[in-house]
């Protein structure tokens, strides 16, 4: 089981790549939320930094390295530029780590990491793809149609998600680092 512990955490990453788009095309035609509002899922990111505050050791980068990854496999995937989210999810994961230095892991904290995450990613994204004029998106409409919204899906997701992942996350640390089942 030790062993097989990564491959498992791989897998559910795979699956939250393929349910982000899944996700997307379903939430557009919800008839609670408004036409013009952009939400974007971000269920790799959520797990990695859950990963990342929950699974990781002071010498692992299991949540970085996924982040990476999958990162990549979501710009193959979703987006017209390969690279952006690669680095957007490498940058968020950074800044998580060494957030969690200074920070013990508790429900508060969490959901204030993923809140800097998203915020992060979403904004990092934003100018990235109107530095490469991939977009005419101003500031306002932006912030309002989509970063707001994204924040608050995100937030929720979090939130509600939180205690199976936390539960499960420090049950595979428990086996994979500290040689306990």
């Amino acid at each position: 089981m030790k062993t097989f512990i990564p491959f498992l955490l791989s897998i559910i990453c795979i699956v939250l790549v393929m349910l982000e788009g899944s996700v997307a095309n379903i939430l557009i035609h919800l008839p609670f939320i408004p036409d013009d509002w952009q939400v974007t899922s971000h269920f790799l990111l959520l797990f990695t930094l859950y990963i990342t505050i929950f699974f990781d050791q002071r010498n692992t980068y299991y949540g970085f390295a996924f982040a990476v990854l999958f990162g990549l496999i979501i710009d193959i995937l979703y987006t017209p530029v390969i690279g952006i989210y690669l680095f957007v999810y490498g940058v968020v994961l950074y800044v998580a780590r060494n957030l969690m230095k200074w920070l013990h892991a508790n429900f508060f904290v969490t959901v204030l990491i993923v809140a800097i995450g998203v915020i992060i990613a979403d904004i990092a994204t934003y100018f990235l793809y109107g530095m490469i004029q991939f977009h005419h998106m101003n500031w306002n409409t932006y912030f309002v149609e989509r970063l707001v919204p994204t924040f608050i899906w995100n937030i929720l997701l979090s939130i509600v998600f939180y205690p199976f992942i936390k539960k499960n996350l420090r049950k595979w640390e428990r086996i994979k680092f500290l040689n306990k089942d």
